[in-house]
């Protein structure tokens, strides 16, 4: 199995940091007119992925418990010959009350090998299991593609290993989309998923639109990585707020998904690399912040990225971003159809050993 993109390493040098930082906010697309803006706690689906889980559920039902709230949305990693649903695919979408969302790592071949049909009975073959599943499955190839880390990246000389021109990208997408619905996976929702960065290293979204007639579904992923290393702490808004605005002119009627997103945290004993943060900022506060924005409002769903990598990005990377995550989403909201109900035990175990009560 492929690693997930999150879990590769990824290289920005301070120059492309530095670029973000001056970056201004692309304004609110005027798509959002008249949308209900409530606070992403009361509106949003969340999701998660936690390492282990593939193998053993029970670590994103303890996800859930952690959190406080019911996850509408498993998230999964699958390489391009891994066919899915599989087995433990099912198991983690508990009997219908969560929905799969996979990053389908198409990234062993060039677009133009893609796009020609070349790798046609492993789209096949995994078309026919998504058909035979018959729930929604939502499909995210080529996540991150816009990223200047990835060597799938479209770029106008098409030089990267795995990737090609946007032109080549655009070709692939729909081959794609076209070849499941030809195979009766009508039930497959593609999610178009570049990075939140926007700086002049990455490949903008408007030139590798597939068009929304090969989209149902806008997506994102986002870190506050903490400031350290020539990288600066941002806040959730901070993040998105660009990209988000690029992809709702895109197709302004599309929900937008946040696939993978966390914070780096100050106060973990174990993180890989020591961050700071402004004076008065925690991981705590930065959730707390983030599930009360309301200037996002096509943002219906949020999915949690837990796990100790090039940052502790795990919710219980301390007992004080986890209390603000979980007051954070204190708020209720709702989670994908027949999500269940949410463990109503009083306290919690977190990674630390510690116990924090409601």
């Amino acid at each position: 199995m492929s690693l997930p993109y999150s879990l590769r390493p990824r290289l920005r040098s301070i120059v492309a940091a530095a670029a973000v930082a001056l970056l201004g906010l692309v304004p609110a697309a005027s798509a959002d007119a008249g949308v209900v803006r409530l606070p992403l706690s009361a509106s949003v689906t969340l999701g998660g992925w936690a390492p282990g889980m593939d193998a053993d559920p029970a670590v994103l039902d303890n996800l859930e418990r952690l959190t406080g709230r019911a996850l509408g949305v498993a998230s999964v990693f699958r390489g391009d010959t891994e066919v899915f649903p599989s087995a433990a695919d099912r198991a983690l979408t508990a009997g219908g009350r969560r929905r799969l969302l996979v990053s389908w790592h198409l990234d062993t071949d060039r677009f133009s090998a893609w796009a020609s049909g070349a790798r046609d009975a492993d789209l096949d073959r995994t078309a026919a299991a998504v058909a035979d599943f018959g729930e929604p499955v939502y499909i995210r190839p080529w996540a991150e593609m816009n990223a200047d880390w990835v060597d799938f990246q479209p770029t106008s000389d098409g030089a990267k290993t795995h990737g090609g021109t946007p032109k080549e990208f655009v070709a692939a997408w729909r081959h794609v989309v076209g070849r499941f619905r030809a195979a009766g996976a009508v039930n497959a929702r593609w999610v178009f998923n570049p990075t939140a960065d926007t700086y002049a290293g990455t490949t903008p979204v408007e030139a590798i639109w597939p068009g929304a007639r090969y989209v149902d579904v806008l997506g994102m992923d986002g870190y506050n990585w903490g400031t350290a290393r020539g990288l600066r702490w941002r806040s959730f808004t901070d993040v998105f707020s660009s990209q988000y605005a690029r992809l709702v002119a895109l197709a302004p009627r599309l929900p937008v998904w946040v696939c993978e997103t966390s914070s780096a945290d100050p106060a973990s004993a174990v993180s890989p690399v020591p961050v700071t943060a402004p004076a008065g900022q925690t991981k705590g506060r930065w959730w707390r912040e983030a599930f009360a924005t309301t200037s996002m409002p096509r943002i219906t769903t949020v999915v949690l990225f837990s796990a100790l990598k090039e940052r502790d990005w795990r919710v219980d990377s301390s007992v004080s971003a986890l209390a603000g995550l979980r007051i954070a989403l204190a708020t209720g909201g709702r989670s994908a159809a027949n999500a269940g109900r949410v463990s109503t035990s009083t306290s919690v175990s977190i990674g630390s050993g510690v116990k924090l009560g409601r």
